[in-house]
C-alpha cells in the first residue's frame, strides 16, 4: 500500500481539489445514514429470530461486560474492566443507564437498538469522511464514487449491523489516517492526531500503547518537527499514561486487555489449551488481584442470557497461564509450524470481511458477491499492485519516500496484528482498513482515468510528484 509523498503540490495542468462545503457533508451524511435505515427497515423480514440482523445480540459478545452490571454498577464495573479498552462499554453503560427500569432480555433489546441507531450513525461518519478525503484528492465526481462504494460495501453494511466495535474501530482509523495524511498538506494538527490515536487506544485492544511510539516514528518519516512529536508523545502519555498504569496496578499487565494469551495460542496453532494437562512452574499466575467482593464483574459466572463473564478474575488467571504455554511452544516446537499457522492466518485474512458471520442483511444483497470478491484475495492483491506500482514510480527522492513510508508504516502494522496475533477472526481484522483502501484506490483510479483520458499534449506535460498528492 502506497500512500501520498509529503510536500507534494498538484499537477501544473489542473488546480488541487479542495475540501467539500458544508452542504455537501451534510447531502452524504444524511444520505448514508437514511440508506441504511431504509436497507434496514426493507430487509427486517429476513432477520432471524425478532430483529437483529445478526443471531449474536451484545451480551454474547466475548468482549462486553453484562449490561446488569454496566446499569447497576456503572463506575465500578469499568474499573475493573481489563478485558478489552472500556470506550465501547462506557457507551453501553450509557445506554443501561437511560434505560435503568428495565431487566433481562428487556434492557438489552433496548440497548441494542439503540446501538443499531449509532451504529447508523457511525456507518454515516465513515461514508462521509471517504467522501470529504476524496473531493480533497481527486475532486467531487470520484468523492461521490467512493462515498457510494463504502456505503454499498458488504463488510461495512455487515458491521454496522454487528454489535461489537469493528465498525467503531474502523472509522476511528480512517479518522486518524487522515489527520496523518495532512502533514502532506502543511495542515497536521498534532491534537487531532493524538485525539484520533487515543479513540483508537481507548476503542481498539490493537491498539496498545507500543502503538504512540510507531505513531512518533510516523512522523519522524514524515520530517515532522522534533518538537512536535514530543507534544504527540506528551499528550498520548497524559491521556493515556494513567490507564496504563491502572492496569498494571489492579491486573499485572500494562496491556488494555488480557486476552491476549487466548489469541497468541489461536494464532500460533494452540488452539485454546486446557491448563488443566499443564504444570506451571510458581510465578506464574498473579498473586496480588483485586479481591472477587469489589465488583460483580470480577466474580459472575454469567451474563445475561447465560452467557460466560470473560471478565472474571479465573479467566484472568487461565489467560495468563495461556501466554506461558504459547511462550514454552515457541521455544519448543519448529519454527516451520509457527509459520505455517501464520500462512492460514493471512489466507483467512483474505477472505471477504463479510464473511465474518452470518448476516441476514447482507446475506440478501444483490450486489455482494462482486464486492466481496473485489475486496478479497486475490483480486484485492493484484489491484493493489497494479496501483501501488504507479503510485511508487511518481514517489521521487529520498525525504518522499520516507514520507510515504511514514504514512503506511500504520497501516501495515494493523496488518501485520491481524494476522501473527489473530486465528479465526482476520477477515474481520480486514476491515479495519478497508475505508483507507477505498480512498486510496479511488483516488490512483481516478488518476489513471484522467492520465487515459487526456490529450497527447497534456500526457506529455510533467507528471505529478506523489500518490494520492493532490
Amino acid at each position: 500500500m502506497v500512500l501520498p509523498a509529503p510536500h507534494a503540490s498538484p499537477t501544473p495542468t489542473s488546480p488541487a481539489p479542495h475540501a467539500p462545503g458544508w452542504r455537501g457533508t451534510l447531502a452524504v451524511f444524511t444520505t448514508a445514514f437514511l440508506f441504511l435505515l431504509s436497507l434496514e427497515a426493507l430487509l427486517r423480514r429476513h432477520a432471524p429470530g425478532a430483529w437483529r440482523f445478526q443471531a449474536w445480540d451484545s451480551e454474547r459478545m466475548m468482549q462486553t461486560l453484562s449490561l446488569r452490571e454496566l446499569r447497576d454498577e456503572p463506575l465500578r464495573s469499568l474499573w475493573y474492566l481489563h478485558i478489552q479498552p472500556p470506550l465501547l462499554d462506557v457507551f453501553r453503560a450509557t445506554l443501561a443507564q437511560l434505560h435503568r427500569s428495565l431487566d433481562g432480555a428487556a434492557l438489552v433489546d433496548a440497548v441494542d437498538r439503540w446501538t443499531y441507531v449509532a451504529w447508523a450513525g457511525l456507518f454515516a461518519l465513515t461514508t462521509t469522511l471517504v467522501y470529504r478525503w476524496l473531493h480533497q484528492l481527486a475532486g467531487r465526481t470520484t468523492a461521490l464514487v467512493g462515498a457510494g462504494v463504502s456505503a454499498l460495501h458488504p463488510g461495512a453494511l455487515a458491521f454496522a449491523t454487528l454489535l461489537d466495535g469493528t465498525l467503531a474501530s474502523a472509522a476511528a482509523f480512517l479518522w486518524f489516517c487522515h489527520e496523518l495524511w495532512r502533514f502532506h498538506r502543511n495542515q497536521g494538527s498534532i491534537a487531532r492526531l493524538a485525539a484520533a490515536s487515543l479513540v483508537l487506544f481507548y476503542l481498539r485492544s490493537i491498539f496498545q500503547w507500543p502503538f504512540f511510539p510507531l505513531v512518533a516514528l510516523s512522523l519522524l518519516l514524515m520530517r515532522v518537527p522534533l518538537r512536535q512529536v514530543a507534544r504527540y508523545l506528551a499528550l498520548a502519555a497524559l491521556l493515556a499514561g494513567p490507564y496504563v498504569l491502572k492496569q498494571q496496578v489492579l491486573f499485572g499487565t500494562p496491556m488494555t486487555s488480557t486476552f491476549d494469551g487466548l489469541n497468541f495460542c489461536r494464532a500460533i496453532g494452540l488452539g485454546e489449551p486446557d491448563l488443566g494437562a499443564v504444570k506451571l512452574p510458581p510465578g506464574v499466575l498473579p498473586t496480588s488481584l483485586p479481591p472477587p467482593e469489589r465488583a460483580a464483574v470480577l466474580r459472575v459466572e454469567e451474563k445475561l442470557g447465560g452467557h460466560f463473564n470473560y471478565n472474571q478474575l479465573d479467566y484472568l488467571r487461565y489467560s495468563v497461564g495461556l501466554k506461558y504455554v504459547c511462550r514454552q511452544a515457541l521455544l519448543t516446537r519448529p519454527l516451520s509450524a509457527t509459520l505455517a499457522s501464520f500462512v492460514e492466518n493471512a489466507a483467512l485474512y483474505g477472505q471477504p470481511s463479510s464473511r465474518y458471520q452470518p448476516n441476514a442483511l447482507v446475506d440478501a444483497l444483490p450486489w455482494r458477491a462482486p464486492l466481496d470478491t473485489v475486496f478479497s484475495w486475490p483480486v484485492l492483491a493484484v489491484l493493489l499492485f497494479a496501483v501501488g506500482l504507479g503510485a511508487a514510480r511518481r514517489v521521487k527522492g529520498r525525504d518522499a519516500w520516507l514520507g510515504t513510508a511514514g504514512l503506511a508504516l500504520p497501516a501495515l502494522f494493523v496488518l501485520a496484528v491481524s494476522i501473527v496475533f489473530e486465528k479465526g477472526e482476520n477477515m474481520r481484522f480486514k476491515y479495519f482498513l478497508e475505508p483507507v483502501l477505498i480512498v486510496f484506490l479511488c483516488s490512483e483510479c481516478s488518476r489513471l482515468a484522467a492520465r487515459v483520458l487526456a490529450r497527447p499534449s497534456a500526457s506529455a506535460s510533467a507528471a505529478p510528484d506523489g500518490p494520492l498528492a493532490r
